[in-house]
């Protein structure tokens, strides 16, 4: 078993430091999961579940500086936190992360804890400034399938012939075959609108 090896599991934690400043972790919590996004509608028993993807990972550490030089630590400490953008974090059990201290940071000094100090703080990863790449829009697929749609009936009546049948049948046919295209015109215009707007 691990507990029992000769460099346990002490072994296996690495020296903690934010932007290369180091300190001690007493205990930290980290949070970790899916985004989800839950669907309910009505008449189901059972939502549908959207995931969206990893959620955040936060960390709470509570750490400490001890020692003679403590106040220069802490000093360069705050100086590290108070630095602008993402820094790394190696954390002892994660290792090196990249992210932000996640809002303020609580430093306590005791009478009865000399030469040291307490440092709480939420740290927050972060990841490159990206965007979601859009898909194909939705009035360039109506644009697409009206194409599609425009093809398929000439093909029809490539072979569709009339000859033969009387003139009123065929003023008929004719006459309601514009007027379908029309209704499928008028749903397309509707749409695109709506698309537009």
């Amino acid at each position: 078993m691990a507990f029992f090896s000769s460099t346990g599991w002490r072994g296996h934690l690495r020296d903690a430091s934010f932007r290369g400043v180091p300190f001690s972790v007493e205990d930290d919590e980290s949070t970790f999961g899916r985004r989800v996004q839950v669907h309910e509608y009505p008449n189901r028993d059972k939502p549908w579940t959207e995931d969206l993807g990893r959620a955040t990972r936060r960390l709470t550490i509570n750490a400490y500086l001890v020692g003679d030089d403590y106040a220069d630590r802490r000093d360069r400490l705050i100086g590290a936190i108070e630095t602008a953008g993402p820094g790394t974090l190696v954390h002892p059990q994660y290792g090196e992360m990249q992210g932000s201290i996640d809002g303020q940071v609580r430093i306590t000094h005791s009478s009865t804890e000399g030469r040291m100090c307490r440092v709480s703080f939420q740290f927050v990863e972060s990841g490159e400034l990206s965007f979601p790449v859009a898909g194909m829009a939705t009035a360039k697929r109506l644009e697409t399938s009206g194409g599609l749609f425009d093809d398929a009936i000439d093909s029809m009546f490539s072979t569709f012939s009339l000859s033969g049948i009387s003139d009123f049948i065929q003023n008929d046919v004719i006459a309601d075959a514009a007027s379908m295209l029309g209704d499928v015109a008028d749903a397309f215009r509707m749409v695109d609108s709506g698309v537009s707007a």
